[in-house]
């Protein structure tokens, strides 16, 4: 009997999970540790780590379609960013308190270069070598996460609406959480529904016009467009995309929205228009495609806005001025707006390992419930 009690203690113990983010902006690794029972979750601690510069500029050229990849070119950076995010975690765990011995598994998003879920043979594409960083870390990690949703039929996209349920659902209210983070995405809670899909871009199109023009990786609290004035032939151009007007469910990315669509859509207009004034429509362009969303025939009680882009403040308050109710930020919940995705994949990789079937029927179209995530075991060889 003692030897099963030591088995359930050992079990009991090893209830902490990691989860590993890198968004389509590149802008850093995110890393989070949560303590996760059946009914209950304790944040342990996150933290961000910047990516290399020469592996951030590969990954963007290629996401963004600006250079063309092989296969080859793929395996060397899917083992390369393996091998980053091995360092990364390894010192996330070294500044922890925990026994690395308590840590149950390892949730890993990887990096997108492709997204293409319409497309004759469905799609999605993460690197970031999952088996490499099980060996390294001697933990298990799970990744892979959209490819049973695509083969079920869906969208693969977005999964953020299963742990924004987790966090902030409520019996008694409709809430919206809205992540901006280079592709923005939202989350319909009411009661036990859950439903969601793809915005458009969040900050995909201002990062890249910024990096274009020598601005920057990123603008600074929108401090480039406010410069800028709204150019409202542009903006009623972008207003009429393909993706803002399709119908859910729906899902897109970086090989989409990116510099090329932006010079596609200026030069559509027969206008010259100033670099800034650019700035400050795809901005309000960024706002209006989430106002558009929040504005609908669901009254919410709440508005919860986290992700990388509500750290720009025109973008925030060009929201937070036109909505008629209040938003707020997860920080408003003790819930850094930047840890949110990283927390996240630490719930998918507990559901994964609890082997608890989602259903994305009302998110990503898919047919049936399917197991989220590939279990990469540090002491097995995979395929």
């Amino acid at each position: 009997m003692s030897g099963i009690g030591n088995i359930l203690v050992i079990e009991i113990m090893k209830n902490i999970y990691i989860g590993l983010m890198t968004g389509t902006s590149v802008d850093a690794i995110d890393i989070s540790a949560v303590r996760i029972e059946k009914s209950t979750y304790k944040i342990i601690d996150s933290k961000s780590y910047i990516y290399p510069e020469e592996i951030r500029n590969k990954v963007l050229a290629i996401s963004r379609r600006e250079k063309p990849f092989d296969s080859e070119s793929i395996r060397k950076m899917d083992h390369k960013i393996g091998e980053i995010y091995s360092e990364s975690i390894n010192n996330f765990i070294d500044l922890q308190t925990f026994n690395k011995n308590n840590i149950r598994a390892i949730g890993i998003h990887g990096q997108t270069i492709e997204h293409s879920p319409n497309a004759k043979v469905p799609r999605s594409l993460q690197i970031g070598n999952a088996e490499l960083v099980a060996k390294k870390i001697g933990v298990t990690c799970i990744a892979n996460f959209r490819n049973a949703d695509i083969q079920a039929g869906g969208q693969g996209a977005p999964l953020a609406p299963i742990f924004h349920s987790w966090l902030f659902r409520s019996e008694n209210h409709n809430i919206a959480v809205i992540n901006i983070g280079g592709i923005s995405n939202i989350s319909i809670l009411k009661n036990e529904e859950v439903s969601g899909y793809d915005l458009g871009p969040g900050n995909a199109l201002l990062d890249a016009w910024s990096q274009n023009n020598d601005k920057g990786e990123y603008d600074y609290n929108g401090g480039w467009a406010v410069t800028g004035e709204l150019n409202n032939d542009l903006l009623d151009l972008l207003l009429k995309d393909e993706f803002i007007r399709r119908e859910p469910p729906k899902s897109t990315g970086t090989d989409y929205y990116n510099l090329n669509w932006i010079q596609e859509k200026i030069s559509s207009t027969g206008l010259t228009i100033k670099p800034a004034d650019v700035q400050c429509t795809l901005t309000e362009y960024s706002a209006r495609i989430i106002l558009q969303s929040i504005n609908s025939e669901i009254v919410f009680d709440q508005v919860i806005l986290c992700g990388g882009g509500t750290k720009n403040s025109f973008l925030f308050e060009s929201i937070k001025n036109k909505y008629n109710g209040k938003i707020y930020k997860t920080n408003d919940f003790g819930l850094d707006a930047s840890d949110i995705e990283s927390i996240g994949f630490a719930y998918l990789a507990y559901l994964r390992v609890k082997e608890v079937e989602i259903d994305l029927s009302k998110i990503t179209g898919s047919s049936k419930k399917v197991l989220l995530g590939k279990v990469f075991s540090p002491d097995i060889k995979h395929d």
